[in-house]
């Protein structure tokens, strides 16, 4: 009798209180809902920040967030496609998708199983690609299509860059933490993963130059440099690991310019060819490089022959010209510049190095890299119309009715076919000489 009444006074009391305060006990229960969901959004993050352990990378080289390295970017989300070894265009945010109207039309079918790190579902909507000359056009939740100016087969290739959100939200295993900035580029950003939480966070930060970031090693800033060209000073600093791979994205290449009277001449440019002398470092015979679909094994391989030198000259317009070839190169590539120049000097060919900053618009022979894009396209290079990147300012129209039709054709196999006669015949005419592929260093401290 006594329990049921303190029951009853209870209950009264609570019904009471629970009338007096209602609008305070609602707006608490909302709060903590809102501070539940709070707390599970942010855990991953305060986990991955205090928690986790943390790679500290370092990387050579200037970016704002919009150019962040490749590296970092794959990490962070995907594109429509996503590309193979060998430059092959394979399914990623994109499940399929195929051409039609001649290359004029791209036809994407997206997955349904993809979230930004918001946690929002993909929508076609939400793909933002800002492209010359291609409109993009969603139908429906999960099909895209792009809409283009001109026909252009390499295009699966070109939207395999990853596609961010504002704030760089993407799609892939990591999410950024913080982005430092200095000047508008980027200081340091950090990633923490955005599932698999029994990963490592990754703290990379940028230096200008090789020389800071071997610094920054010593210091101990860094444990891990990854794409150096050189690792001498840090190599044998303590316990150190060196891995080392060749750059098959980038060629060494010696530029001759065809407006120049004597090197417009064929057997010239073949002559200074075969005089180049045998380099430390893997061959590359081909605009494309060797890892791609299309590359080409056949070409005509310019190892250095004396004999056919003197031949070559004996008929070119070197052979009359008594003035010095200068050879333009960059600070990278002095060393490789100077040894050229004294095999060609040994042969009877004046030549002087010169250092310069930027491509000179009169120069004779330019030492220097290029990138080479993962389609084998390289119309933008060597197509007589491209003033401003095709630096040789090289002119043939067979060659640029090659690259025409490679980018028109959307079967592989014929387009291989194309790119095949491509580099014999650009190799045969040596408006360039492709030396070879870089290799980068990464070293690590402590394996």
């Amino acid at each position: 009798m006594i329990a049921s009444k303190s029951v009853r006074i209870f209950f009264l009391v609570v019904v009471e209180l629970a009338r007096k305060y209602t609008r305070s006990l609602v707006l608490g229960f909302f709060i903590g809902i809102l501070l539940s969901v709070l707390f599970w959004q942010a855990y991953p993050l305060v986990r991955a920040s205090l928690f986790a352990s943390t790679e500290r990378i370092g990387l050579v080289g200037e970016f704002s967030p919009s150019t962040l390295p490749p590296l970092i970017q794959n990490q962070i989300s995907v594109g429509l496609t996503k590309l193979s070894e060998n430059g092959t265009p394979m399914p990623a945010l994109a499940t399929s998708w195929e051409a039609t109207n001649s290359g004029k039309t791209f036809i994407f079918t997206l997955g349904t199983d993809w979230e930004w790190h918001t946690g929002k579902e993909v929508n076609a909507h939400d793909i933002n690609y800002n492209i010359r000359g291609v409109t993009l056009i969603p139908t429906g939740d999960h099909t895209l299509i792009a809409y283009l100016q001109y026909p252009y087969s390499p295009f699966p290739s070109l939207v395999a860059k990853p596609i961010f959100l504002p704030g760089l939200n993407g799609l892939g295993e990591y999410k950024i933490n913080r982005i430092q900035l200095s000047g508008g580029n980027v200081r340091s950003i950090q990633l923490y993963p955005s599932k698999d939480t029994k990963k490592k966070a990754k703290l990379y930060t940028f230096y200008q130059t090789e020389a800071l970031a071997k610094l920054a090693f010593k210091l101990g800033e860094i444990d891990e440099l990854v794409d150096i060209s050189s690792p001498s000073g840090i190599a044998n600093w303590g316990n150190m690991h060196v891995d080392e791979r060749v750059n098959y994205d980038r060629i060494v290449t010696l530029f001759f310019n065809m407006r120049n009277q004597v090197l417009s001449d064929k057997a010239a440019r073949q002559a200074l060819a075969y005089g180049i002398p045998e380099l430390p470092w893997e061959n590359a015979d081909s605009p494309i490089s060797k890892t791609s679909w299309a590359y080409a094994k056949n070409t005509r391989n310019y190892t250095y022959n004396p004999t056919e030198v003197n031949r070559l000259l004996k008929t070119s317009s070197l052979a009359s010209s008594s003035g010095e070839l200068v050879l333009s190169t960059f600070p990278a590539y002095l060393d490789v510049a100077q040894q050229i120049a004294a095999s060609w000097n040994n042969l009877k060919i004046p030549t002087k190095v010169q250092v310069v900053s930027s491509v000179p618009q009169d120069f004779e022979v330019l030492l220097s890299a290029q990138d080479v894009p993962p389609d084998p396209d390289q119309y933008p290079f060597w197509h007589s119309t491209q003033s401003q990147t095709n630096v040789t300012g090289y002119i043939n129209v067979k060659i640029d009715k090659l690259l025409e039709d490679g980018r028109q054709e959307l079967d592989q196999e014929k387009r291989k076919l194309i790119y095949t006669d491509f580099q014999r015949r650009l190799v045969e005419e040596a408006p360039a000489v492709f030396l070879y592929y870089p290799t980068l260093y990464t070293v690590t401290r402590g394996k």
